[in-house]
C-alpha cells in the first residue's frame, strides 16, 4: 500500500513522497555516532540498559523529548530525595522523561532487578523508568564511554535533540525544574 505523506526532515525541509512509510522514515539522529559523549554541550551517546521490568531500553528512543538522566546510588540520601520528587517534577513540567540509572545498590555493588524493584516500590517509580547500570560500565572520568560522575546524584538534562544541556552534581529541585522548563519552551 502506498501513502502520500508530507514529512518533516531533520533539517526542517518538507518532503513529498509516494513511497511506503517504512522507506521514508529516517533516523532522527543526524550526527555521527563518534561525535557523541557524556559531557555537557555534546550529543549524548546512546545508552542502552536493562530496566527493572526486565526489558532493555535506550536513550535514542526518546528523541524529541526533554530527558532527565538521574545517575544515583541506592545508599545515597540526596539520591533518595531526588527519587521522592521525580514523579512530582514529571507532573509539574508536563511529562518530562525521567530516567534513573542506578549505579550501586545499598552495599555499593552493581544493582540487580530486585534492587530496582525495591527502589521503584519505595519511591513509587515505574519499573521501566529505573535502568540498571554499573560503576564499571557507565562511569568514565573523561565522559567518552560513560558519565563523568563527580558526585551523587549526578544529573544530565538532555534537550529534544539529545544534546546534554545541563550537568548538575547534587540535588537541587528548583534548579532542575528551571532547566527543564527552559528546554521545554525551545
Amino acid at each position: 500500500m502506498l501513502l502520500n505523506l508530507f514529512l518533516w526532515a531533520c533539517d526542517g525541509e518538507i518532503k513529498d513522497t509516494s513511497k511506503p512509510v517504512e522507506e521514508i522514515i529516517e533516523s532522527p539522529i543526524h550526527w555521527a555516532e563518534d561525535d557523541c559523549s557524556y559531557n555537557g554541550g555534546d550529543h549524548i551517546c546512546d545508552l542502552t540498559l536493562t530496566t527493572t521490568d526486565g526489558e532493555v531500553d535506550n536513550l535514542y528512543s526518546y528523541y524529541g523529548e526533554v530527558i532527565v538522566l538521574d545517575i544515583s546510588a541506592m545508599w545515597c540520601e540526596p539520591c533518595q530525595m531526588a527519587a521522592w520528587h521525580s514523579n512530582s517534577i514529571k507532573v509539574t513540567t508536563g511529562g518530562t522523561k525521567w530516567i534513573t540509572v542506578l549505579i550501586e545498590d545499598l552495599q555499593g555493588n552493581n544493582p540487580d532487578i530486585d534492587d530496582g524493584i525495591e527502589w521503584g516500590n519505595y519511591f513509587g517509580i515505574e519499573y521501566n523508568e529505573i535502568w540498571l547500570g554499573s560503576r564499571d560500565g557507565n562511569i568514565d572520568e573523561e565522559g567518552l564511554t560513560g558519565v563523568p560522575l563527580g558526585g551523587w546524584p549526578y544529573f544530565l538534562i538532555i534537550d529534544k535533540d539529545l544534546r546534554i544541556r545541563t550537568v548538575q552534581q547534587g540535588w537541587n529541585k528548583d534548579e532542575i525544574i528551571a532547566q527543564i522548563e527552559s528546554l521545554k519552551t525551545e
